[in-house]
């Protein structure tokens, strides 16, 4: 295969690495570039531009692995986690089956009014909730 088709590859792979960071196209990427070089220097060895491309990729997802990269927790900013645990007030009767409305003692995203079910039972209206969850726009609150 000729040497500017594996960096074709190479090339898309770090464009996908960009736009999904989960550094598998990353490897790829880095691998594709190797079989790039490999087909430059010796262009009828299609053998070893496979042997090369998947070493590099299988060697640094290894690498990647053992030394626990993207094992980190992640920041909770930006996603569904960031509401767990904010308090409020139940405004109406809230229940499993029937969504009713809290207001939130903190405002989240610029509103302090949300839509809400209960995890188990019935909440009074004027009991106080905390956020377990989110499912779409509607908070998964719990009695305290």
């Amino acid at each position: 295969m000729s040497y500017y088709i594996w960096l074709i590859f190479g090339v898309i792979a770090f464009v996908i690495e960009m736009m999904i960071p989960t550094f598998f196209a990353l490897f790829a990427g880095v691998g594709f570039l190797a079989a790039a070089a490999v087909a430059f220097f010796l262009p009828a060895s299609l053998f070893w531009q496979l042997i090369v491309a998947s070493v590099f990729m299988i060697i640094g997802a290894v690498v990647f692995k053992k030394r626990g990269m993207g094992d980190e927790p992640q920041d909770t900013v930006g996603t569904h986690n960031e509401f767990v645990g904010i308090k409020g007030i139940a405004l109406t009767m809230i229940s499993a089956h029937e969504e009713g409305e809290v207001s939130l003692y903190e405002p989240v995203i610029g509103g302090r009014h949300w839509p809400a079910v209960s995890t188990d039972g019935e909440i009074a209206a004027n009991s106080e909730i905390r956020i377990v969850k989110l499912s779409g726009n509607t908070l998964i609150v719990e009695k305290i």
